[in-house]
């Protein structure tokens, strides 16, 4: 059988955590051939339609259909689902009838290439791996030694390598220096992940100021490393409260405006506890603040001993977040990324701490693991998440260093 898309293969530098990674298939707890649009690319839809392939040529007569709005060659068609199921219908016995009876190379690339995400950032190669994958998520998640970062061969479809390269204004040296000065103060030692995230956001707010002039990069970059190195910033932060309440009616904010109650038993699930443990009445779906708040201050303050169990499932989290979405090149400017990746944290802390609300045994490692999984699916892929996250921080002005610190603050 001919080769439909081809690959190249790169050397790039992983996450040591991808290297491990391998699709459990069958055995996948919340499967991507399950609840999601399955997107078709031109090249992929067209060899269906003329395919004659005895085990699949009925599914692909009844269930390919064109995108009408909006179409692309890379959003060309999808595959129809059958009414009242939510599974892919060219899946057989739970797994790919396209890789079963035909080969890899004839999947669609969003087929293909998930839970990867693959990227030239300044000329280098890297991948990583998207946490709405169960499989991905307690790869990255709960290793030690995940994010010790490899060089590696991975085979990609040129199509598909997302690409952020030097510009006119930004030579890639800087490109390079800026990104890894983010990720090593990610990793710093003897600081909580609050204290990290605090002084992250001064290096972006000051990098945002600093606008074009480039000149001022490296001293920037030296001066926050001198900081950190003696503490001074540390300590400025010190004798700050968390604003529990703050934190709650914000984070629950965008939580209330997902209204999709998941796609599958295991997102049901999870999205159940999450709004019961929140204190919602199961009748009107809404909470009173007063019960609100004092369940995610309850849950929140036992969120530390729970997290003995996986005690580097934020940090890595953060981590992908940062490396898989080339932070802080994925915004407007760096305190605009800051501003998405703190929403995303939050709303992701809120539900560790719903897990962990009631009374009685703390969540184990598995169900930390699960709640990230289901967060990363049910609002990471949302292309509106990044609008309403910064909608809710802005509207009562809580964009701000000053107040974004009572929110990082357990």
């Amino acid at each position: 059988m001919a080769i439909l898309h081809p690959t190249r293969t790169h050397i790039a530098l992983l996450p040591r955590y991808v290297s491990r990674f391998s699709c459990t298939g069958s055995a996948c707890p919340d499967n991507c051939c399950t609840g999601w649009t399955v997107t078709l690319d031109k090249k992929t839809f067209n060899a269906y339609r003329q395919s004659r392939h005895p085990e699949l040529k009925g599914a692909f007569e009844t269930s390919l259909r064109r995108q009408r709005s909006q179409a692309s060659d890379t959003f060309y068609g999808r595959i129809e689902m059958t009414e009242g199921d939510t599974a892919c219908p060219l899946m057989q016995d739970g797994l790919c009838g396209v890789h079963k009876h035909m080969d890899e190379s004839h999947l669609s690339n969003t087929c293909f290439t998930y839970p990867r995400v693959s990227a030239s950032f300044g000329g280098e190669v890297q991948q990583a791996l998207q946490l709405s994958c169960p499989e991905a998520a307690r790869q990255a998640l709960l290793a030690p030694d995940a994010f010790d970062f490899i060089e590696d061969k991975i085979a990609i479809r040129p199509d598909e390598m997302r690409r952020v390269d030097a510009s006119a204004s930004l030579g890639k040296e800087l490109l390079h220096e800026i990104r890894i000065f983010c990720l090593r103060l990610m990793r710093t030692e003897g600081l909580a992940l609050w204290q990290r995230l605090a002084l992250l956001g001064v290096f972006c707010e000051q990098l945002s100021k600093i606008g074009k002039d480039n000149s001022k990069i490296a001293p920037l970059i030296h001066e926050a490393g001198r900081l950190l190195e003696s503490g001074a910033l540390v300590d400025a932060l010190a004798g700050l409260a968390p604003n529990h309440q703050a934190q709650a009616i914000v984070f629950a904010t965008l939580w209330s405006g997902k209204e999709t109650p998941g796609s599958t038993p295991r997102q049901r699930a999870v999205i159940a506890a999450v709004a019961e443990n929140l204190g919602t009445d199961p009748e009107t779906g809404v909470a009173s603040i007063d019960k609100l708040v004092e369940a995610y201050t309850r849950g929140v303050q036992r969120l530390p001993q729970a997290l003995e169990s996986a005690p580097h499932l934020l940090e890595h989290y953060i981590l992908n977040e940062m490396f898989l979405h080339m932070f802080p090149f994925d915004a407007s400017n760096a305190y605009e990324s800051y501003l998405q990746l703190i929403s995303r944290y939050g709303l992701l802390r809120l539900m560790l701490a719903a897990r962990c609300a009631p009374d009685g045994p703390l969540p184990g490692a598995d169900t930390l693991v699960e709640t990230v999984q289901i967060f990363c699916r049910r609002f990471r892929h949302d292309p509106n998440f990044a609008r309403r996250a910064n909608d809710a921080l802005r509207t009562e002005g809580w964009d701000t260093l000053d107040n974004l610190y009572g929110f990082l603050r357990h």
